[in-house]
């Protein structure tokens, strides 16, 4: 058994009907180190900004703010947390706008609770392959600050430079460089450049789905076809009809798989299983891959056939430690985004610039985003304290000694605190104005103040 399957995780419910969210806490409490619940989205808006979160499982159908938009408010600002969308109203429109919106996946009520508890534990591995930080498409400019889209460099310029070609054909990209170079951060742009760009993207990481369950997640199943199967579920392929589906960790798919991927790349046809019969998708394929797949074929782990159809387009992302001059360029950008995300001012010194320059950032783009956010959360008066990676993967102060792990939470908190304060002035502690200036319900804001202990 691999580590990541003894993974356990932080889950938010939401759902307007208690018994289901009964239900569903039993369901996950074994493989939880907690569980909240909310009867709506405005109830569980506080919860996502208080607690630091991992899985939301979300019905879609609710009084007042629905499913879908609390989803897309929850990933405007923490993308990282994974989304499980629930509905007793499953259609296949409604299950492409909750992944556009950039749900992980989708449930038709009545559910088996053995299949929730499957897919929570691919959530979560996805989640920690990420290390905790989640790159999504672009929607804004801050966004896209996030995404790392940045930078001058000649060997990122060039990278660029082919990606935007490829963006302007419908040919199959194959992505490679090592783990948070931003391979999915580059598939989503040469998506939304394409002509693709008003369809569904669809990112599946292979690594992270069980062997047993990828064939049913990526081409779907019919009522019936296996234990558990009580409801009929479009694949990932058959969601992405029309637009891009993004295949993570291509190197990990087992070679049973990989068979059968080669046949639905020739013929553009899925066969769901226990289906009678295929199904033709239209669809653009960008892959992705850490690993040297030529080495892999002579280890006899991945086909030949597959990686000539894969590799139309290929295109390396450099490690950052191999784009000169990009590195502050980065910094600055994930610096100005957080600076505004907290509430704060703060600038890089002429030592923060060395320490910059200095590392070797073995975590790429990921790690120098995670970098700057601590240094923001965790800054003294005397300014940032940067904090990178040791060899371990534990975090090694730079001119400091170690920070409690509460620190971040108390750091959000303290800022909160301020802007709740500096609303209730400004609008004459008229808690009402208060609240819809702050964007939150009156309950919210009466439940802040009386945390906060604002008098």
């Amino acid at each position: 058994m691999s580590p990541t399957e003894n993974l356990r995780g932080r889950f938010l419910i939401v759902d307007d009907e208690e018994h289901i969210r009964e239900i569903l806490k039993a369901t996950l409490e074994p493989m939880a180190l907690s569980v909240h619940d909310a009867g709506s989205a405005e109830e569980a808006l506080d919860l996502v900004r208080e607690e630091n979160l991992d899985v939301v499982i979300c019905d879609v159908q609710m009084p007042g703010m629905d499913g879908l938009e609390f989803l897309a408010k929850v990933k405007g600002e923490q993308p990282a947390i994974k989304f499980l969308m629930i509905t007793a109203h499953g259609t296949m429109d409604t299950a492409v706008k909750a992944l556009r919106y950039g749900a992980s996946d989708f449930l038709t009520k009545p559910f088996e609770n053995e299949l929730v508890r499957q897919i929570a534990r691919r959530l979560l591995r996805e989640r920690a392959s990420a290390g905790g930080v989640s790159l999504p498409g672009a929607q804004d400019s801050a966004r896209s600050v996030l995404e790392g889209i940045v930078g001058k460099s000649p060997a990122f310029s060039a990278c660029l430079d082919k990606a935007r070609k490829a963006a302007a054909a419908d040919s199959t990209v194959l992505l490679c460089g090592e783990s948070g170079t931003g391979k999915e951060v580059m598939a989503r742009a040469i998506h939304n450049l394409g002509r693709r760009a008003d369809k569904p993207f669809i990112a599946v990481n292979c690594g992270a789905i069980p062997e047993n369950l990828l064939e049913s997640e990526l081409f779907g199943h019919e009522k019936g076809a296996f234990t558990g199967a009580i409801a009929s579920k479009p694949g990932k392929f058959a969601l992405a009809d029309g637009g891009t589906i993004f295949l993570d960790e291509i190197g990990e798919m087992p070679l049973i798989m990989q068979v059968k991927l080669l046949r639905v790349i020739q013929e553009r046809v899925i066969e769901p299983v226990g289906a009678i019969g295929t199904r033709k998708v239209d669809f653009r394929l960008i892959a992705a891959t850490n690993r040297n797949l030529k080495e892999e074929i002579k280890a006899g782990r991945f086909r030949e056939d597959l990686y000539y159809r894969l590799n139309i387009i290929p295109i390396d992302l450099p490690p950052l430690r191999d784009r000169e001059g990009d590195i502050l360029m980065l910094a600055r950008n994930f610096l100005a985004y957080y600076n505004d995300r907290y509430g704060c001012r703060y600038d890089l010194t002429t030592a923060n610039e060395a320490e910059l320059q200095a590392y070797r950032w073995p975590g790429n783009v990921r790690e120098l985003a995670n970098a700057v956010e601590r240094g923001v959360v965790l800054a003294s008066g005397e300014g940032l304290v940067f904090q990178f990676e040791g060899a371990h993967g534990t975090p090694a102060p730079v001119g400091g000694g170690a920070v409690p792990g509460s620190a971040i939470k108390e750091k959000k908190q303290a800022v909160e605190r301020e802007e709740i304060l500096k609303a209730l002035e400004a609008h004459r502690w008229n808690k009402t104005q208060t609240a819809e200036a702050l964007g939150m319900s009156r309950r919210s804001l009466l439940y802040k103040i009386k945390e906060y202990g604002i008098a």
